[in-house]
């Protein structure tokens, strides 16, 4: 039976990941003497077939982002926070373990909430250095002998970047939940992400990438039977 990789929709406005299908135009210039544009990136198939593998993951949603100011810092009790907000004029706050990350501004991304069972759950999620989980809306499931990996685009402006990821099959179980898979999101510039635009890449790998182990043979050094 053929590996299935399953994407499942945790809420209406989800976008599940798409397959990126690269096409040649025509190039139409039969009519020009010297002047050709044949050699284009997409007829070469390495470049082709580098670029359909995975899937492409979507913006759910039309948003402006900023890049964050954070601190992090380790309070005993929840009372200290209202003289921290004093010290520091950061009035959004999140408890991540066994620390406390205060972001401005937070209004950006505090607007983005969504219902699952009745009640409002933010969208992202800041998680240190600048950085948010960006909850998709929609989970997915692999082979048990393969691994999710979370890479960023070929072509990206400087106004964000997704950081990569890999995960397991096994791990994934606990996004089959309705808040739905996250990405690691850190925006650098002020910019309007619209919906449907592209985020980045989804590659599914065997197991056995993992593992592989390399072997450097020098110039002039020939394989004996043995080493073969």
């Amino acid at each position: 039976m053929q590996p299935e990789v399953i994407f499942s929709k945790k809420a209406a406005w989800a976008i599940p990941p798409v397959k990126e299908h690269v096409t040649v135009q025509p190039s139409h210039d039969e009519d020009f003497r010297w002047i050709k544009q044949r050699r284009v990136k997409g007829a070469c198939w390495p470049y082709r077939a580098a670029r359909e593998i995975g899937w492409t993951i979507l913006s759910p949603i039309d948003v402006e982002i900023y890049p964050a100011t954070e601190i992090q810092i380790g309070a005993e009790h929840a009372e200290e926070i209202p003289h921290i907000q004093h010290l520091t004029g950061i009035h959004y706050w999140q408890r991540r373990e066994d620390i406390y990350l205060g972001v401005k501004p937070s209004g950006w991304f505090q607007l983005h909430q969504f219902k699952v069972d009745n009640n409002w759950h933010q969208m992202f999620i800041p998680n240190g250095e600048g950085t948010f989980e960006w909850r998709m809306g929609w989970s997915v499931q692999i082979p048990n002998d393969h691994v999710l990996l979370f890479q960023p685009l070929e072509h990206t402006d400087n106004s964000y970047i997704i950081h990569p990821g890999l995960l397991t099959a096994q791990s994934l179980d606990r996004f089959h939940s309705g808040l739905g898979l996250p990405i690691a999101f850190e925006p650098r510039q002020n910019k309007v992400i619209k919906r449907s635009d592209p985020l980045a890449k989804m590659l599914v790998l065997h197991k056995s990438a993992l593992s592989l182990r390399e072997q450097v043979i020098e110039a002039g050094h020939s394989v004996t039977g043995e080493e073969q």
